[in-house]
């Protein structure tokens, strides 16, 4: 079991995006603005609507003025939620300064491929390309050779990215068709801390916040809405590494970090908090800690 710890991005930190930031007009004190107007605050990276009249008030400090629509296309994946995401004809580019990370995770992505580049002074240090889709023995006849669509995965993760202070990490996700849409629900770059082993037995599944009710005539209506993802799972760790794992789990609290239960499978990482977590000091060598994870919407 590993953590992906995410470094927040700020505005300093990103130096390129091929990902526009016009959503819409940007924010102006001497406009009048009237109900519906939507405009896009630099400050924040976020997309307000005007739900009253008004001139010269920030949205970002009326709430009953403007109503915050999320951020920003350029901004969405940085945001720390997956339920948002930027998106881009053909391919996708970020140019990050963010400090000593040593790993890059690629969240509820949508494209065929993602190139992770590192360089030191203009010098590349490290590069790597992954691919989205799904290889191996799902397509096993004819038939689905010419009829299946084609497996894709919805996250990569860079987990040997070399340590750098002043490392700037170019990442690039790209579609196959130029036409295509690339979808990026999170990007994410940070450093990892190992809690052990993962032992089998991993429980997953998802939780579902989508609506299903019946009328009196027994007609069932379903509202869908997003879902999250959970796993629980026990970690076998060395007994004198206890107290280094409880102090930083306990400083991750109500801290969103991606979880990777296994590098293996892809359902086994889950970007979210850790609802709680037991830690039994069962042998003088050897330990175990439980972990319930819910994952975000």
């Amino acid at each position: 079991m590993k953590l992906l710890r995410p470094v927040t991005i700020t505005d300093a930190m990103l130096i390129s995006s091929t990902v526009p930031e016009n959503d819409h007009p940007a924010w102006s004190a001497g406009t009048a603005y009237v109900t519906g107007n939507r405009v896009i605050l630099a400050s924040t990276h976020r997309r307000y609507e005007a739900l009253a009249a008004s001139t010269g008030i920030n949205p970002s400090t009326d709430p009953t003025k403007w109503l915050d629509l999320g951020p920003t296309n350029r901004w969405a994946m940085f945001d720390a939620r997956v339920g948002t995401a930027s998106t881009r004809a053909a391919s996708l580019q970020a140019v990050l300064a963010p400090g000593a990370v040593d790993a890059v995770a690629l969240i509820d992505t949508d494209a065929e491929s993602a190139t992770v580049t590192l360089t030191v002074d203009g010098v590349t240090n490290y590069t790597s390309k992954q691919s989205f889709n799904l290889g191996g023995n799902a397509i096993d006849n004819w038939f689905s050779w010419f009829f299946e669509p084609i497996g894709r995965k919805s996250t990569l993760l860079f987990l040997n990215v070399p340590v750098y202070a002043n490392g700037v990490v170019t990442v690039t996700i790209a579609r196959d068709n130029p036409a295509d849409i690339v979808s990026c629900g999170s990007l994410l770059l940070g450093r990892q801390l190992s809690l052990g082993d993962t032992e089998h037995g991993v429980d997953i599944g998802i939780i579902d916040y989508s609506r299903k009710e019946a009328d009196q005539f027994g007609v069932i209506s379903v509202v869908e809405r997003a879902f999250a993802k959970r796993m629980t799972a026990r970690v076998v760790m060395p007994t004198d590494a206890v107290d280094d794992i409880h102090r930083n789990l306990a400083a991750l609290r109500a801290t969103p970090v991606l979880w990777i239960g296994s590098e293996t499978f892809e359902s086994l990482t889950v970007y979210g908090f850790y609802k709680e977590f037991s830690i039994d000091l069962a042998y003088p060598t050897v330990s175990y800690c439980s972990l319930t994870i819910e994952g975000l919407t």
